[in-house]
């Protein structure tokens, strides 16, 4: 019996030998790819770690996700303006296609760049444009990364994919800029319609508003955010920070939610809130340079520090924005004394990040939100606000960020009322 055994064995590996198969198991999906061509596949997956699909290059720096190593080629190339010298790639033999795609003429690929062109900054998407092969990195305010991707069919020599690639971020959001995004492509849509709000109607939120919350479960909320942020487990913190971003949006927990809790951060009132309010003053305001106002803790051991820094940076930018314009829409918040009590030139931090509009338009779109509250709220801002970095962070979203244009406009014409 052993010595069968070991007899099928050897024919076995004299078998993987010739075929120059490797010591990973073989992948069926790939045993079925191979009957389809003349040639024998010569990938092998021995890897534990599942990394998302990605074509070489297409990956910015900047959009990479955590703990995975994009290859680089020296015939990689970065536009710097949209896709001039674009080349169509054929789709690699063994490259995974996702469901978010669309087969169209190769004839209409510049129809396709033009549509691509206009539509992410309809949506308000961070881009990052590769010429070859023919991609863009995106990321949107609600921190969902995609990626689009355009290839040549190799079944059809006549034909184009565009796929749409999710990189990280909620799924739901993600569906919803797809949608859009190959809708605008096919023609079934001319316009397509922004995911996230340029601003709020907090009257009409207000007046829908027709749960009273308890003030114990708003205390409750605060008091567990807190001692979560305040902990040393990265997941822990991300979580109260995006628990406090949904809270603070009127359009997700409602208006009298939203105003109570904001009420907690501007004018804390026990030891747990102050020390809530300081560490979202400190992210929000936060230089990629300086020191994270949490502990090292365990992810000063698992993470990328500067990365995630910089990811808590943003939502506390987003918190403290939409917590002030919960303030100038209540009118019963004193904001006022709000800035006296934070003990530095919040005017001045807040300006500094529309200054790096260029590299950060999303930051910038919340910071410009931030300085129109105050200037509702306090008129005497506005002359400390710099006109410059706001005229340049309109230029900015007039080419390409809707958003951050339809903000802008709006605080140039309180700076000049």
């Amino acid at each position: 019996m052993d010595h069968r055994l070991d007899k099928h064995h050897d024919r076995n590996s004299t078998k993987s030998k010739k075929k120059g198969a490797t010591a990973a198991p073989e992948q069926p999906h790939f045993r079925a790819m191979a009957m389809m061509t003349d040639h024998e596949p010569k990938l092998a997956f021995g890897k534990d770690v599942y990394t998302p699909k990605s074509i070489v290059g297409n990956v910015t720096p900047d959009y990479q996700p955590a703990g995975v190593v994009v290859e680089t080629s020296s015939t990689q190339a970065v536009a710097s303006s949209p896709w001039e010298e674009a080349k169509l790639t054929l789709v690699g033999l063994y490259y995974p296609l996702g469901p978010c795609l669309e087969r169209l003429p190769r004839y209409k690929l510049e129809d396709v760049l033009d549509t691509l062109r206009r539509v992410f900054p309809m949506l308000s998407l961070h881009t990052k444009y590769n010429n070859s092969p023919i991609s863009a990195s995106c990321r949107s305010l609600d921190q969902v990364a995609l990626e689009v991707v355009i290839l040549g069919a190799r079944d059809d020599t006549e034909q184009l994919i565009v796929e749409i690639s999710k990189q990280e971020g909620d799924c739901y959001s993600f569906h919803l800029y797809a949608k859009q995004i190959l809708s605008a492509v096919t023609g079934r849509v001319s316009a397509p319609e922004p995911v996230i709000r340029c601003s709020w109607n907090l009257e009409a939120l207000s007046q829908a508003d027709t749960v009273t919350e308890c003030e114990e479960n708003i205390l409750e909320a605060i008091d567990i955010a807190g001692r979560m942020v305040s902990s040393e487990r990265y997941d822990a913190q991300k979580l109260a920070l995006e628990s406090l971003v949904h809270m603070t949006d009127p359009n997700k927990s409602g208006w009298s939610t939203s105003k109570a809790i904001a009420q907690c951060l501007l004018h804390p009132k026990d030891e747990t809130q102050q020390k809530l309010s300081k560490i979202i003053l400190e992210l929000a305001l936060m230089d990629s340079a300086d020191t994270s106002p949490f502990g090292s803790g365990d992810r000063a051991m698992d993470y990328d520090n500067d990365s995630f820094e910089s990811e808590h940076s943003y939502v506390g930018l987003v918190i403290l924005s939409q917590a002030l314009q919960i303030a100038a829409g209540a009118k019963t918040l004193d904001v006022k004394t709000f800035l006296e009590m934070c003990g530095f030139d919040l005017v001045g931090c807040i300006t500094e990040k529309i200054s790096e509009v260029q590299s950060k338009p999303h930051d910038a779109y919340y910071a410009v939100q931030a300085l129109s509250a105050l200037c509702d709220c306090v008129p005497s801002v506005r002359s400390l606000v710099r006109g410059a970095d706001v005229e340049e962070a309109q230029l900015v979203g007039e080419s390409s960020h809707l958003a951050l244009a339809t903000v802008t406009e709006k605080l140039l014409v309180s700076l000049q009322a």
